[in-house]
């Protein structure tokens, strides 16, 4: 259905921006380096979901990409389904580090 479409393309999206969000590097946790410090990032990831916005809710995109619009609902349990990419990297770079700080006693 369209719904499910919609569904499953505003997840890999969102999934994808918050891979990027953790991709900022590969030790230091997203709260260490802050989140607004990268300006073009900011600008990439604004535009990116400024367009999956524009795919879920303008009639002629909906039409070309077979979407339907979402309740606020719906885009919050796919943001809280998406975050989950970016909680289980910050859980990892914390592992590395506490791993790499016992090691070098």
């Amino acid at each position: 259905t369209r719904r499910d479409t919609t569904m499953t393309f505003t997840c890999f999206v969102l999934c994808d921006m918050f891979n990027a969000l953790s991709c900022r590097s590969q030790e230091k946790s997203v709260l260490q380096l802050g989140f607004l410090t990268n300006t073009t990032f900011l600008i990439a990831v604004g535009f990116s979901l400024f367009g999956q916005l524009m795919v879920i809710y303008f009639p002629p995109l909906q039409s070309i990409f077979q979407t339907e619009s979402l309740t606020i609902n719906d885009l919050f349990t796919l943001t809280v389904i998406a975050s989950s990419v970016w909680i289980v990297d910050e859980m990892r770079k914390l592992v590395v580090r506490c791993w790499r700080s016992q090691n070098k006693t």
